[in-house]
């Protein structure tokens, strides 16, 4: 399986990695922040809601994106909840 590399204290979207015919997720997008000091490789693309807990037990922060959501909110939160955990 292809794998994606977040960068230290980075923040992507999974947007265009989510396979939406197969996959079923409840949101339209996922923000994933990550709040180590090291990358961390993730499996994309994402096929079903357990690809989405994977991320979430590796430590990674995870936010929903509903359809009515504004992505760039939703990245300002991701990106202070990896700063808020650094300090």
């Amino acid at each position: 399986m292809p794998k994606l590399v977040i960068r230290p204290k980075h923040v992507i979207t999974l947007g265009g990695y989510v396979v939406e015919y197969r996959a079923n997720l409840p949101y339209r997008d996922y923000v994933v922040g990550n709040p180590f000091d090291e990358p961390v490789k993730i499996e994309a693309p994402i096929y079903s809601i357990e690809g989405i807990k994977a991320l979430q037990d590796l430590g990674l922060v995870v936010e929903p994106v509903a359809k009515y959501d504004r992505l760039t909110e939703k990245l300002k939160k991701v990106k202070a909840l990896i700063g808020s955990e650094t300090q």
